[in-house]
C-alpha cells in the first residue's frame, strides 16, 4: 500500500506566512510557478553584497596556482552563496588576446586583510571589512592550488589596444563559501604586457550549513 501524504508550503506574499496546499504530478514532482524574477526573493532578504578589486591586477599567462588576485574568506557561521563573478579589462595592448577568470573554493586561514568595500545589492550601507568581519577580503594572496577551474565565456579582442571588455559570469549558487573557507579568483590572459584587470564577486549570506 502506498503511503499518502499532504504537500504543504509556506506562502510568502506581502509578508504573509499562511500555510497553503501544493500540487504534485504523477511522479510526485512539485509543481510551482515563479511569479517574480530569479533572485528577487533572495535579494529581498537584504543580505546580498558585491565587491570588486579597487586596483587593477596584471593577468597570469599560465594556469592559476598559488596566486589569488582576490580572496573572499568566510569568517562567520553562515554560507556565502555566489551568484556572479565579474571581470573587466582596464588596460589593453594592440594584439589579439583572450581572457578568462579562474576560481576555486578552499579551506584555509584568514588572509592578510585587503580592505575592499562590500556594496549592498539592496541599498544598505556599504561595509569595509576588518580582520574580524564575517567576510574578510584579501588581495594578491598566496594560496595552495586546490581545484582551480576557468569559469564563464572568456572575453577578448582581435588587434586593438582599446580597453573596456567586461564579462558577468552567472554562477547561480554553483560556488559556495562555507565557514572557514575562501573563494579565490585569479585572472588569466594570453598576454599580460600592458594589460590590467579588475575582478569581483556578488554573493548572498544564507542561514544554512554544508552537510558532512
Amino acid at each position: 500500500m502506498g503511503m499518502q501524504f499532504l504537500a504543504k508550503a509556506i506562502q510568502r506574499f506581502n509578508g504573509g506566512s499562511d500555510e497553503v496546499g501544493q500540487s504534485l504530478d504523477a511522479q510526485k514532482n512539485l509543481l510551482v510557478a515563479q511569479g517574480n524574477p530569479g533572485y528577487a526573493e533572495t535579494r529581498r532578504r537584504n543580505d546580498g553584497w558585491t565587491v570588486i578589486l579597487a586596483t587593477a591586477s596584471e593577468a597570469l599567462v599560465v594556469p592559476a596556482t598559488t596566486l589569488a588576485h582576490l580572496e573572499m574568506h568566510n569568517n562567520g557561521s553562515r554560507l556565502a552563496i555566489v551568484s556572479d563573478l565579474h571581470l573587466w579589462r582596464l588596460l589593453g595592448t594592440a594584439v589579439g588576446v583572450g581572457d578568462c577568470l579562474w576560481a576555486m573554493v578552499t579551506t584555509k586561514a584568514i588572509p592578510t586583510l585587503g580592505a575592499l568595500v562590500l556594496y549592498s545589492m539592496s541599498g544598505k550601507a556599504s561595509v569595509t571589512p576588518t580582520v574580524t568581519s564575517e567576510m574578510v577580503t584579501g588581495i594578491d594572496t598566496t594560496v595552495v592550488a586546490d581545484g582551480w577551474m576557468p569559469y564563464g565565456v572568456g572575453t577578448g579582442y582581435l588587434a586593438a589596444a582599446t580597453p573596456g571588455a567586461g564579462v558577468n559570469i552567472p554562477i547561480d549558487g554553483k560556488l559556495i563559501i562555507p565557514p572557514g573557507c575562501s573563494l579565490c579568483l585569479a585572472i588569466g590572459s594570453s598576454v599580460n604586457t600592458a594589460s590590467a584587470f579588475h575582478c569581483g564577486v556578488t554573493f548572498d549570506w544564507v542561514n544554512a550549513t554544508v552537510e558532512s
